[in-house]
């Protein structure tokens, strides 16, 4: 008899969006098989921690269960040829690698996976201005150029002219989960438009900004590719793009995890009295949520208030250090000019 292994017991309208993310979190097991009733998905998983248990809760309910999962027919992954797990990211058909021993993973990689066309690996953490990675060729087609997948809609992207990531996924799923049709939403940092296609596609009317000449070129192809009419897509600084449409937002994006502490002023401008601001930044372990205290100074500066919503972990960034969201909703009394 097979033994019973550890599962997510889901409904099947949450069932893709759940796996999905399992997969993104690297906890779906994909030895085993999904099995299914009239009612319910069941997905084998990995263990997972309260921390991506959160998240998944935050695109729809789950039960943990024992289930007697049907084991995969085995087929050869990377860890086969290596001896561990390595560490990659796949945009598109590009796959990102550590640079330690980029090769030989690239090998692995390229061996198992008929979709991986190019591999690269980093030369440089982002930087600059316009928020850039630098590569280097590792392995199959020399270029940066691909077409993304993400939530029935494509991005194309090159990811040494334009910073994306794939593991903000199930994040952006979140957030199009609280923005209602009509909203408007002002995406201060859009990039190649993950967030801003996403929520225009629910039918949210989008304000798109970015000051990096790359990310909104694609960002306006990326429209055109999806058929997306109800967005604004303006180049330039966001804090002084911000400020044309003050009062206006009922959401605000702040997807710049450096520096967005430096662009609170424009944001809280920006957002309707009640409206939501969605933070994010990169925080060390032991003091996750510490630029709280900064949006609390930057709303009582323009003599507004603070009201905390919801913060977590969206994914971990480097040793010690994690991208967090920070969303509070903006109580405004009368604002100060500046």
């Amino acid at each position: 008899m097979q033994d019973k292994s550890p599962g997510l017991k889901v409904s099947r309208k949450n069932g893709e969006k759940i796996r999905k993310a399992l997969v993104e979190m690297g906890a779906f097991d994909r030895t085993r098989k999904i099995c299914s009733d009239e009612s319910h998905v069941y997905l084998p998983i990995l263990d997972i921690d309260e921390i991506e248990a959160a998240k998944i809760r935050s695109i729809g309910q789950f039960e943990l269960a024992a289930i007697n999962f049907q084991l995969e027919e085995h087929v050869l992954c990377p860890e086969d040829f290596l001896g561990f797990r390595p560490s990659f990211e796949v945009v598109g058909d590009i796959a990102m690698v550590e640079d330690s021993d980029a090769e030989r993973v690239a090998a692995a990689l390229m061996s198992t996976s008929k979709s991986i066309k190019t591999v690269i690996a980093p030369i440089s953490d982002v930087e600059g201005e316009f928020r850039t990675r630098r590569f280097r060729h590792v392995a199959g087609e020399a270029r940066t150029v691909t077409l993304h997948k993400e939530h029935g809609l494509r991005y194309r992207v090159d990811l040494e002219g334009a910073y994306f990531t794939p593991r903000l996924g199930t994040e952006r799923l979140r957030i199009a989960g609280l923005v209602s049709p009509d909203d408007v939403v002002l995406d201060m940092f859009a990039g190649v438009g993950p967030f801003a296609l996403l929520l225009a596609k629910k039918g949210a009317d989008v304000i798109a900004m970015d000051k990096n000449p790359v990310a909104v070129k694609y960002l306006r192809e990326n429209a055109l590719l999806n058929k997306v009419n109800n967005i604004m897509i303006l180049e330039g600084d966001a804090a002084d793009l911000a400020l044309r449409y003050e009062n206006l937002a009922d959401h605000v994006i702040m997807n710049l995890p450096h520096s967005a502490s430096a662009f609170l002023l424009p944001a809280i401008r920006a957002a309707k009295p009640d409206g939501i601001i969605h933070y994010y930044c990169i925080a060390p372990e032991d003091d996750l949520y510490g630029d709280e205290a900064r949006i609390r100074r930057a709303a009582e500066e323009m003599n507004a208030g603070v009201e905390v919503l919801y913060k977590e972990i969206v994914r971990s960034y480097a040793p010690h250090r994690h991208n967090v969201v920070i969303d509070f909703r903006v109580k405004k009394h009368d604002l100060i000019l500046y």
